[in-house]
């Protein structure tokens, strides 16, 4: 069991910083789990490629549904937020960070899962709280 957050999930089809240990999650032999945020997170992430001008409609659409398509099939086992969602609350005034990304941190402490993170400042807040959050490998200088 993995947790992973929306960063490292838009890896799959984003080629940039950590993809390849992104692709290696992905087709990995560990269960990945996230909040059912994280389906939301991708697709915003895909299509600011869109609006920032750095892919077009069309394979933006295709990554899209590809994602989609991931997730019906049970790539990524979804946890609904209102299971996690008064943890998370407390971790995001403990931590000081935002609720979106404790909603991950929430679901791997009660997993007593490892985290990954392509994300440094929420990794270096987590960290002391949570010692099984990493960085995903290739992110470490971000």
């Amino acid at each position: 069991m993995i947790v992973i957050d929306a960063n490292v999930a838009a890896k799959w089809y984003l080629p940039e910083a950590g993809t390849d240990a992104a692709l290696e999650l992905f087709s990995g032999p560990s269960r990945l789990f996230a909040p059912d945020l994280i389906r939301l997170e991708v697709l915003a992430a895909l299509t600011r490629r869109v609006r920032n001008g750095e892919a077009t409609v069309e394979e933006t659409s295709s990554r899209c549904a590809d994602w989609l398509r991931h997730l019906r099939s049970g790539t990524v086992s979804l946890v609904a937020e209102q299971e996690i969602l008064d943890d998370a609350l407390a971790l995001s005034m403990q931590i000081r960070h935002n609720l979106q990304d404790c909603l991950y941190l929430a679901i791997a402490r009660r997993l007593d899962a490892p985290l990954i993170t392509a994300d440094r400042p929420f990794h270096d807040r987590a960290l002391p709280l949570y010692g099984r959050i990493s960085l995903l490998a290739g992110c470490e200088n971000n």
